[in-house]
């Protein structure tokens, strides 16, 4: 089966984008991107017009910011979720997280370092949702924790680790296509995902995306991704780089895979473009273990498979 690329978290001018829905479209489509999500705060956007050559799923951020900051993508719906609000952070999230799976959607975390709006207490308390943003494209949301705040990965591992199968992603979170593309600029190519699927279609890519058949990056691309209970094994082709209006492949860069589990252990570290793990077998003092891995890239990039629960 083919791998195809997406972002899914993109905003336009129908929210607080600087672009029409068709600019940001042509400039996913001339970059390769084989399907798109575009996710305005509390809005619908559909295009007008659909001659496209790129799979367009439609999807909504539901926004709260007051009393909570509270953000969550709709993905795969076919009308607006009004946000509720509950009596605290924890119920809040749940309760957009259920009206989301109701409607048939894909409930998609979104950047809980934004604001420091959701902490690891608040995370494990939630139960539904498909995808964390553990890499967000903003500068502001920090992804990376500090200061005593524990980065997205890390919450993603408490998370795992308390028995909570929930997928990683990484998005975009896209407003910014005009003028400048700058690290203070919410520009796209920032982060997406690699979905393995039969074919470009809305229910192929939805259901390979409910069942973690993806890996999710901010460059370096996979030529070939083997997980089974035995075994992890990769291929790497190189970094994807997107620039303005530029899709550029670069193969020269040095690489290390982390084999990482429970609590965010780094059980084993390979160097190289082709990587083979083995499966360490449970012991019987354990009911539960994940493995996971993350490739880190000599030019800053990172890619990062879905958790293999044994």
């Amino acid at each position: 089966m083919p791998w195809f690329k997406g972002n899914l978290h993109t905003h336009t001018n129908k929210s607080d984008g600087d672009s029409s829905p068709e600019v940001v479209v042509d400039w996913y489509e001339k970059n390769k991107y084989d399907f798109l999500v575009l996710s305005d705060h509390n809005h619908l956007t559909i295009l007008e017009k659909d001659d496209t050559n790129i799979l367009l799923i439609p999807g909504e951020e539901i926004t709260l910011n007051v009393p909570y900051s509270i953000h969550v993508n709709a993905i795969g719906i076919k009308k607006v979720i009004e946000p509720t609000i509950r009596t605290n952070k924890a119920k809040t999230l749940q309760a957009n997280i259920d009206n989301i799976i109701t409607a048939g959607g894909l409930a998609e975390i979104n950047h809980p370092n934004f604001r420091w709006a959701l902490d690891e207490d608040d995370l494990v308390q939630v139960r539904g949702a498909h995808f964390l943003e553990v890499f967000n494209g903003n500068f502001n949301t920090h992804n990376y924790g500090g200061g005593g705040k524990k980065s997205v990965e890390e919450m993603w591992d408490q998370m795992l680790s308390r028995k909570i199968q929930i997928w990683g992603v990484a998005v975009d979170d896209s407003h910014h296509f005009q003028g400048e593309f700058a690290l203070s600029r919410h520009n796209p190519g920032r982060g997406w995902v690699q979905v393995f699927a039969e074919n470009l279609s809305m229910n192929n890519i939805l259901e390979s995306m409910r069942n973690g058949n993806f890996y999710f990056s901010t460059g370096v691309k996979f030529k070939e991704v083997v997980i089974d209970k035995e075994k992890i094994e990769l291929k790497i082709t190189g970094d994807d780089v997107n620039e303005g209006l530029s899709n550029t492949l670069i193969t020269d860069s040095k690489y290390t895979t982390q084999l990482i589990s429970k609590k965010g252990e780094i059980i084993e570290e390979i160097n190289g473009k082709t990587v083979s793990f083995s499966i360490p077998k449970i012991t019987d003092k354990e009911d539960y273990i994940y493995f996971r891995t993350k490739t880190l890239s000599s030019t800053g990039s990172v890619a990062w498979t879905q958790p293999l629960f044994v």
